[in-house]
């Protein structure tokens, strides 16, 4: 109860878990190994046993076979009721006990949803590889309320049928030869991101992999079934067994892209767009944004906020109480004004995070400076694929292009057209965006070029993330608005040293994880700032102009009622800021460990949940047939 944490590794188990790893069914192909490309060989299936993402045990392997039986009944002690249980089949390339292994699919249930001494026997899901992705009760709450087959995401179980016959098709056909072992299939379904999306959309665009209309494309939509046999005996008492509610186990977290020992050569895109998906995000739109909008308002580009700013600084010389009216005034007229793009724009836009086109221009000119046009041009070069060879050219060249005050007397396109024309800067011939290119819409979301209406300027582009705050982003594009983004080349891994690959790795997994940590708080912030929730907006701005309102009400009247209001508003601010302190200094103390854990045991004993597997939609009793999915 003291140190749940640690007894998770000292206790013995509360409990035993028999089970029998009966046999599987329709297994798909596995992937490529690192020196063969697919083919659609019988995978040589064996299963691996996870206990919370530790390995406990493997069977034996059953050659050239998508229907093996292993008959292989096993026991292992479970410690903490919350434990998780993942059941995972592999293809073996080599001999036993090799690397050379490649993932078919998996399933994951958790202890806590078992019954005691009640078997249950039958057919479990496997769901593809690309699936083992966060953390285990993420997947599994997935799972179990969706099977993979409602996903829709298929998986050929032969070899990919090449079409013929059209010029258009024997040129794709010769660009997947030429891909050789980059050809990456695992599945012709959209994966929303990581190195795996991004290759398979490819794939499946160049290949015609997984096309609907393709009748000669033999799919199924999860990769197989497996038949367990499971039983959970209490070996201790139900008093004793309640100390194991209280136990969290450890985890793993998988970072969205596919685990390198997958892949037949070093893949660098997915942490390159990582960075820069940070880059963007964090440096881009809020320091930037910040840094602009001190900008804005120190250079007097507003007279309003700057001289209302002026007066609350200068009135402290006079009242501290005054100073606040003016200074909780100023927060709210800046509130106020962010609800107007219009004015957003102006505050919270410079050289470095301008958009690149003709509204972009026009706010860097506004502020007649040549230090900001020429980051902006910088920014254009770099946009369309261009390097310079002159840098103080350059500068030279940005002092030009604003004229008067603040006014431009070119366009967008005319002035990217003369910087094409500079012989200090160099740009590829023709149009970067083609098929298949990488890229980012509006210098922001990334994605994949899957149509280009060049008579009509359009790109459709494929985006590797779904979820995205900007309203502007469809999957329909003008071509001005798309750029390339930078490509770093696959490297194959028998030409990387194990260090290197074990350090690239690393780095991914932590810039993934500072991504996941970082991006969802700073798409909070600026959403809020954009009025993106009116309420909370709402809210705030009431009591700024509350608290300016006491404020000079109470420099204006010694005696008021504001005295007594200013009073109990500080001290609920006080409050307030007390208990988040509390909470982060405090948080890992014993003490809230132990009240945690003591919460958990009257949440267990209260509702007992322990209701599988009725409440499993992976799961198929064991006389079900395999009923493959039709569209």
């Amino acid at each position: 109860m003291t140190r749940p944490d640690q007894a998770y590794y000292t206790l013995s188990g509360f409990a035993k878990l028999d089970i029998d790893i009966v046999e599987a069914r329709k297994l798909i192909p596995s992937i490529t190994s690192s020196f063969e490309s697919y083919t659609g060989d019988e995978p040589d299936g064996f299963v691996k046993v996870f206990v919370d993402d530790t390995f406990k045990y493997s069977t034996h392997s059953i050659n050239n076979n998508r229907s093996p039986q292993w008959n292989d009944p096993q026991s292992f002690d479970i410690v903490a009721d919350l434990s998780m249980i993942r059941v995972a089949v592999f293809d073996l390339d080599g001999e036993p006990g090799s690397n050379l292994e490649d993932a078919i699919g998996f399933v994951e249930f958790c202890i806590a949803d078992i019954p005691f001494d009640e078997e249950i026997d039958g057919w479990f899901e496997l769901r593809f590889p690309n699936n083992l992705q966060g953390i285990n009760t993420d997947r599994y709450y997935e799972h179990m309320h969706m099977r993979e087959e409602e996903k829709c995401q298929s998986r050929p179980t032969e070899p990919p049928q090449k079409k013929k016959g059209k010029k258009e098709d024997n040129k794709k056909d010769t660009a997947a030869e030429e891909l050789g072992d980059d050809i990456y299939v695992q599945s012709s379904a959209k994966v929303k991101s990581g190195v795996m999306g991004r290759t398979l959309k490819r794939l499946a665009f160049i290949t015609g992999t997984g096309d609907k209309n393709n009748p000669a494309s033999d799919e199924q939509y999860n990769a197989g079934e497996i038949h367990l046999k499971l039983k959970l005996r209490r070996v201790v008492s139900d008093n004793t067994a309640l100390f194991a509610k209280a136990l969290v186990p450890s985890y793993m977290t998988y970072a969205t892209f596919i685990q390198e020992e997958f892949l037949p050569k070093l893949d660098l895109q997915e942490l390159l767009d990582d960075s820069m998906d940070i880059k963007i995000e964090v440096v881009d739109d809020m320091l930037f944004a910040m840094l602009a909008f001190f900008s804005y308002v120190l250079a007097w580009r507003s007279w309003l906020l700057s001289g209302l700013l002026f007066i609350a600084v200068v009135s402290m010389a006079k009242n501290s109480m005054l100073a606040y009216g003016f200074f909780h005034a100023w927060l709210a007229l800046v509130l106020i004004l962010l609800k107007s793009e219009d004015w957003r724009t102006r505050m919270s836009t410079n050289g470095m995070n301008a958009p690149l086109n003709e509204d972009g221009l026009k706010q860097v000119a506004r502020f007649n400076s040549t230090d900001e046009m020429h980051v902006y041009l910088i920014r254009m070069v770099q946009s369309n694929c261009g390097t310079i060879s002159g840098w103080q050219e350059l500068v030279h060249f940005a002092g030009t292009v604003v004229q008067g005050d603040g006014q431009v007397d070119v366009t967008y396109d005319q002035l990217l057209q003369a910087l094409k024309d500079l012989w200090f800067l160099d740009f590829p011939t023709g149009n970067p965006v083609e098929v298949g290119s990488l890229v980012r819409v509006h210098d922001k979301r990334r994605g994949t070029v899957t149509r280009i209406d060049r008579a009509n300027d359009k790109v459709e582009v494929d985006f590797d993330e779904p979820h995205f705050m900007d309203s502007r982003m469809s999957t329909t594009a003008h071509m001005k608005n798309v750029s390339v983004r930078p490509y770093a080349p696959a490297i194959p891994r028998i030409l990387v040293p194990k260090s290197l690959r074990g350090l690239v790795t690393s780095i991914q997994f932590q810039v993934e994880s500072v991504k996941k940590a970082i991006l969802p708080a700073t798409e909070g912030i600026r959403a809020f700032f954009v009025w993106k929730y009116p309420c909370y907006m709402g809210l705030v701005l009431t009591y700024l102009i509350f608290r300016s309102y006491v404020s000079f009400y109470a420099f204006a009247v010694e005696d008021s009622w504001c005295h007594t209001a200013i009073v109990v508003m500080t001290y609920l601010r006080n409050a307030i800021g007390g208990i988040l302190v509390i909470l982060v200094l405090f948080g890992q103390a014993r003490i809230f460990k132990i009240i945690r854990g003591i919460g958990l045991m009257i949440a267990s004993k209260c509702c007992d949940r322990r209701r599988a597997p009725e409440c499993w939609k992976f799961f198929k009793q064991a006389d079900e047939p395999y009923l493959k999915k039709t569209q």
